[in-house]
């Protein structure tokens, strides 16, 4: 994996994934944040989601086997995980991470959800503390995210130290991704 600061990216082109970045990619569901994850997974990343929706569910159809899957719910269960119990889901992240070493990919998708049952500045801590650690340990961080959801002080807020990844889709139907690079990303 290398390093790099891509203004526009063709995900069928991408040979070589990045390391030590963290993605905010601009999508309702995380169609494109999948395809980032099968691309990594291809060059031997471990995979962790963390999902508001059963994992199984927002995989259904989807070749791709986490090596570890979080369902975030209130719903007592097995790699079930309260949306309130913020400590214990990054215990989770880091634990995984430390386990996977430079191959860590980790998807978070419902950080919406996580932002309406938290508190959002809570939230918005949780996501640098989560960029810090993909960023130093050479991980890889992505989320999907519906900007809708938030004022444009939020927004502005959550894009300031991810690479945002916004999916317009080109003139000849394929799509396209475009990543504005964030401050500090990469280094």
């Amino acid at each position: 994996m290398r390093k790099t600061d891509l203004s526009v990216v063709d995900l069928s082109s991408l040979e070589e994934p990045v390391e030590g970045a963290a993605f905010l990619v601009e999508e309702r569901r995380p169609r494109e944040s999948i395809v980032l994850c099968e691309k990594y997974l291809a060059e031997g990343a471990n995979l962790m989601i963390i999902s508001r929706d059963p994992p199984q569910r927002l995989l259904e159809g989807i070749p791709i086997i986490p090596r570890k899957a979080i369902w975030i719910t209130n719903l007592p269960g097995k790699e079930h995980l309260d949306p309130t119990a913020v400590g214990l889901l990054m215990g989770e992240i880091k634990k995984f991470v430390e386990e996977s070493g430079k191959r860590a990919v980790i998807l978070i998708d419902g950080l919406e959800f996580l932002i309406s049952v938290n508190t959002y500045d809570r939230m918005l801590q949780f996501v640098s503390q989560v960029r810090d650690i993909a960023v130093t340990s050479g991980s890889i961080l992505i989320i999907p995210f519906d900007m809708r959801t938030l004022s444009e002080r939020e927004q502005a807020l959550l894009e300031r130290n991810l690479q945002v990844v916004q999916t317009p889709p080109s003139h000849d139907g394929d799509q396209v991704i475009q990543i504005s690079s964030g401050e500090g990303i990469g280094t």
